[in-house]
């Protein structure tokens, strides 16, 4: 903890307050059973761990000689966590290139169903004069015309709020950004009626809560964090929560969810396991349809990191027997123009499941509903929140 702390000042002596806002980013390993490297060899060849004790590491980097390019701190076996001082826009290019490029890790999908269920917590314990702030996020890609866009890499970009002198030409799909920092006591009143008002306000993509003191801590989707407080102990045991209530989540979904057989005697067997649905609020067209299974599921460089074999059933229903990019697991996806399912094989990490929930809803549908076998996502966010207290 010590070293944590210290690490805010490693950079020539220069104070905190001086420096880019530490970054911190959430990462998924996998299950005990299916971690097949060890965390240092889960990095390429360019990246060295250098151990501080059993559960702290300084990262080195070749192509940053002579500098540490942050800590690893494996606040859980199945969860890293990597912290940063660099610039967010070199600290996001090093995670898509080290994190994003290789199986054995991936980032933790933070849902607008997680980072709902976190606003909802920090509602009822935080003082409503506090100011929060809430990033929203659509952009119904699948739905242009012009596929141009897709020859380049998919990247991941930061939320940035609108520049009214933007004078570029306007989009001919929709893409909606709203930022929203107000007092928190006005947007309890106010947020669901908001949202209830504008489909894009179903997908929350950013949340900045506040501190115990000033300033606050800003969580993305994609399991970034930036400690906007004066307290890294503070930072720390808020990610340390975040990723406790994530686990839970997806350890728990994992063991309802996954397909496995049971000898029952006398050569028979019984399934066991659950579908992931999830639905769409309005149908999609039948180009909008094909689009993404084209640019969504089978290119290689989509952010869903998914690929195999696909099958079409129609003109707007495929089966594919796929095949996760994080641990390289199978599974099988259906995909009509009115909802997504999804069967879990034993092994298969649970992540995918909160990956495909965040991308639904930032590029095709942002209302909609997801079931984990009869049982809603939002009601098992709530009950995984619960059980993280109550532990």
């Amino acid at each position: 903890m010590d070293y944590l702390e210290g690490y805010l000042t490693l950079d020539s002596g220069q104070p905190a307050a001086g420096r880019s806002p530490l970054k911190t980013y959430m990462l998924e390993t996998a299950r005990g059973e299916r971690r097949e490297r060890s965390l240092p060899k889960s990095f390429s060849g360019s990246i060295r761990l250098e151990t501080i004790d059993e559960a702290l590491y300084k990262v080195w980097d070749k192509e940053h000689p002579g500098e540490i390019v942050g800590l690893i701190e494996v606040i859980e076996e199945r969860h890293p966590v990597f912290y940063t001082t660099f610039k967010s826009d070199e600290s996001n290019k090093w995670i898509s290139k080290n994190v994003d490029q290789t199986p054995w890790l991936d980032r933790m999908w933070l849902s607008s169903h997680i980072l709902s269920n976190i606003w909802n917590h920090t509602r009822k314990i935080s003082n409503p004069a506090r100011y929060v702030g809430f990033g929203f996020e659509h952009e119904s890609k699948y739905e242009m015309s012009d596929i141009l866009q897709y020859e380049g890499y998919e990247g991941i970009e930061e939320i940035r709020e609108i520049d009214e002198g933007d004078e570029s030409p306007a989009p001919d799909r929709r893409k909606s950004r709203v930022y929203i920092t107000e007092r928190l006591g006005v947007l309890s009143d106010k947020l669901e009626r908001f949202t209830n008002l504008y489909d894009p306000l179903h997908s929350l993509v950013q949340l900045q809560i506040p501190s115990d003191s000033q300033g606050g801590h800003r969580l993305y989707y994609d399991g970034r964090a930036i400690n906007l407080s004066d307290s890294f102990l503070e930072h720390r045991s808020k990610i340390m929560g975040i990723v406790e209530l994530y686990q839970n989540l997806t350890e728990t979904a994992e063991d309802k969810l996954w397909l496995g057989t049971t000898d029952v005697g006398g050569g028979g067997f019984r399934m066991d396991g659950e579908p992931i649905t999830i639905q769409f609020e309005q149908e999609l067209s039948e180009e909008t349809f094909n689009k993404f299974i084209t640019y969504g599921l089978q290119r290689r460089n989509s952010i869903l990191r998914i690929g195999g074999y696909l099958h079409h059933r129609g003109p707007r229903k495929i089966h594919m027997s796929a095949i996760d990019r994080h641990l390289w697991q199978p599974f099988l996806l259906e995909a009509t123009t009115k909802h997504i399912m999804v069967l879990l094989p034993r092994g298969t990490c649970g992540n995918t499941i909160h990956r495909l929930v965040t991308y639904v809803q930032r590029f095709i549908s942002p209302k909609i509903s997801v079931w984990l076998g009869s049982e809603s996502y939002t009601d098992a966010v709530g009950l995984a929140s619960e059980r993280k207290k109550n532990e």
